[in-house]
């Protein structure tokens, strides 16, 4: 076994889960997919009815820091603060293990996994960045990126060794306390600290492929086509490897809730309406009506979630403008 994935979700996201899941092991039936489950585990699921794949609640890893990161963040900042901790856990858990890719719960696959292993020669940590191509006007994928970072973490790989390993150390620390949906100060949970990466580190890989992680932050530049032989992106000859589909949730007639505009809508690509009908279809029957009702069991600050303290964000942000404003002049 040279590689594992592994994925990161409360209880309440497992239909995203099992629907990547089987996504990858329709087309590689051998993979290893790791549910690392951010939350307990609840009575009430019968996680054994998934007996393909392997769940690792967060609090079995072993880190003392995740009662502290609780305390400070709310269920999306947490998620993604502990994935260092999983790289860093399974590569020692799996000495055998090669290559490590983590894939966000909301991930499609649609080619083999396994193409991805054809990345790496010198490079021990792959990453995506949100475009590619430049177009002849802003886009709102250049405007996510400014706020959100260049790399969508919705993906990474890393190979065992010495910069990969150097990397999991850094992106912990950083986590612990700075995980933060907190775009004022510059911070977008574990993401945007990924924009620093290439000033310290190296072997990095930029992968600059449109079949890998086509989402709405890209579809300015990038056209899905619908063929014969599956989905393509742009031209026939360039597969769509794997689909993000970020903010969708089923019961919603808009492609995602992160993107509540008209520049992009399902109607004026078929293929497109075609690939989130599909997936809607197979989150339905992966058991999301009734486990995305699940609550979360974690106890995470209050406070963070409160109306006064979102109330509180939007004046600092406001604020924090306001301020740039007057002295940007």
């Amino acid at each position: 076994m040279s590689s594992i994935y592994f994925t990161l979700c409360s209880n309440n996201y497992l239909p995203f889960a099992f629907t990547l899941g089987k996504s990858l092991k329709e087309l590689e039936s051998d993979v290893k997919l790791v549910i690392g489950l951010a939350d307990r585990v609840n009575v009430n699921i019968d996680y054994s009815v998934w007996n393909e794949f392997d769940f690792l609640p967060c609090f079995d890893l072993g880190y003392p820091d995740f009662e502290s990161m609780l305390a400070r963040y709310n269920i999306i900042e947490f998620n993604t603060a502990i994935k260092p901790f999983y790289f860093e856990y399974l590569f020692a858990k799996y000495p055998e293990v090669d290559q490590i890719y983590y894939l966000d719960p909301d991930l499609c696959f649609y080619q083999s996994p396994k193409l991805m292993d054809q990345e790496w020669s010198e490079a021990e940590i792959l990453l995506t960045p949100n475009l590619i191509y430049t177009t002849p006007k802003p886009s709102t994928g250049e405007l996510a990126s400014l706020r959100h970072g260049m790399y969508n973490l919705g993906f990474i790989g890393l190979k065992r060794g010495t910069e990969s390993f150097r990397l999991i150390q850094w992106w912990k620390e950083r986590l612990k306390e700075h995980c933060r949906i907190d775009k004022c100060y510059g911070i977008f949970v574990d993401q945007k600290w990924m924009d620093l990466a290439p000033l310290f580190f190296d072997k990095i890989k930029s992968v600059k492929h449109p079949g890998w992680n086509m989402a709405w932050w890209n579809f300015s530049e990038r056209k899905l086509l619908q063929t014969s032989e599956g989905y393509s992106v742009n031209q026939a000859d360039t597969p769509l490897v794997f689909f993000h589909f970020s903010g969708f949730k089923p019961e919603k007639s808009h492609l995602t809730e992160r993107l509540l505009t008209d520049e992009f809508k399902e109607a004026e690509n078929a293929a497109l309406a075609t690939l989130y009908q599909s997936y809607r279809n197979q989150l339905l029957e992966n058991g999301y009506e009734v486990l995305s009702q699940i609550k979360p069991s974690l106890s995470f600050k209050e406070a963070l979630n409160s109306p006064w303290n979102r109330l509180g964000r939007k004046l600092k942000s406001k604020m924090t403008n306001a301020i740039y404003r007057i002295f940007a002049v």
